[in-house]
């Protein structure tokens, strides 16, 4: 059984503990906070007891912690990464894993220097409906894939019974630490990543971005970068990707967790798959009249409509499932996701939407960045 180490008790650490919970392969022994009153309060949902440190340099100097998991703000991965790796311990980063090129080439060189495991943790990639599209692209349902499209919806006041406070955007709307962009870099990376994915990374490689966006301002404070529509484009003229994201006062989005909603099309040469609900679900109480219950749909080469509604729906198990994928790679069972080259990848696209997005929605070719935008 592996021991492990959450460093970083904000909002978002609550979904990362279910994969440990009743898991036989790794316990959480110790979680990390500078703030130990949040730390005690991620504790208390453990059904055991961990120690409680305000220090993550104390927690790796514990022989029994294996792994760490760090879900601090982007700027400080870096450090906790190194000090992680150089320590012997695996390392689980939360996206987006850093700011720039050359601070993620530095995790990743001293993590292979020190023989550890060093992944980027990427649910979406894990999300039970979002597998199984993947299994019909690769058995060939829809022919190749040309188009993939995702739709986010986002409301103020959505029907959403996670309390996210005003005080956790506010790293995430600074230019220095998240790009002033929390929607297009920060969760953007899962979409980014989930386009490339489709695209079945290397082998159809997004080449050239372009990002166009405009600022709302949530509670008269948070400056929002959205609306947006980001492109993502290959070396073929009939391949390429769409993420469009909007925001409004008042969408019935019912959602455990973030007050917002994705719908995921993936046009193929022979038919075309739909996918809906993932974080939020808007569409829960439509039933004949809306486009149906969490799950995915299908359009196949004979024009019949299928559907496979029989797997877990709910976000949280794209958590657990990516959760166990690291653990399974430390034992050798699996690969890792994200690991260093698709990660580096993701973000060099990340980067590169960033610099279309300063420069009026310039198209901007990926492989330009070196570094930062």
């Amino acid at each position: 059984m592996l021991g492990v180490c959450i460093i970083g008790a904000g909002r978002i650490s609550t979904l990362h503990i279910q994969g440990y919970i009743d898991y036989s392969d790794a316990r959480i022994l110790a979680i990390c906070d500078k703030n130990l009153k949040k730390a005690k309060l991620l504790a208390r949902q453990l059904p055991y007891n961990v120690e409680i440190f305000s220090n993550y340099e104390d927690v790796l100097k514990k022989e029994e912690i294996d792994l760490v998991e760090v879900l601090t703000p982007h700027l400080t991965h870096e450090e906790i990464v190194v000090k992680s790796a150089e320590a012997g311990k695996h390392v689980s980063c939360q996206k987006v894993p850093t700011t720039s090129l050359r601070s993620f080439d530095r995790m990743a060189r001293v993590a292979k220097e020190n023989n550890v495991l060093f992944r980027v943790f990427e649910n979406f990639r894990f999300h039970p409906p979002y597998l199984r599209a993947l299994e019909l692209v690769t058995e060939g349902i829809i022919g190749d894939v040309n188009v993939v499209a995702f739709r986010l919806w986002g409301s103020l006041k959505p029907l959403s019974e996670w309390d996210v406070p005003l005080m956790t955007w506010k790293w995430r709307i600074s230019e220095k630490q998240n790009y002033s962009s929390p929607m297009v870099f920060d969760d953007g990376y899962h979409k980014h990543s989930m386009v490339s994915m489709f695209f079945s990374d290397f082998k159809e490689r997004i080449t050239r971005v372009r990002a166009w966006t405009r600022r709302q301002r949530i509670k008269g404070v948070i400056r929002w970068d959205t609306p947006a529509v980001v492109i993502y484009e290959t070396k073929r003229d009939n391949k390429y990707g769409i993420w469009n994201v909007s925001l409004g006062s008042h969408l019935p989005i019912e959602s455990d967790y973030y007050g917002g909603d994705e719908f995921l099309e993936i046009q193929g040469s022979k038919g075309i798959i739909f996918v809906n609900g993932c974080t939020g679900n808007m569409f829960v109480k439509s039933a004949k009249t809306g486009p149906g219950k969490p799950g995915v749909y299908w359009l196949d080469e004979s024009g019949t409509w299928n559907e496979d509604l029989s797997m877990p729906t709910n976000w949280k198990y794209s958590f657990i499932n990516s959760t166990r994928n690291f653990v399974d790679a430390i034992n050798g069972k699996a690969s890792a996701q994200l690991e260093p080259k698709l990660a580096r990848y993701i973000l060099q696209i990340d980067l590169a939407i960033m610099r279309s997005m300063k420069n009026d929605a310039k198209p901007v070719e990926v492989e330009s960045i070196v570094d930062t935008p």
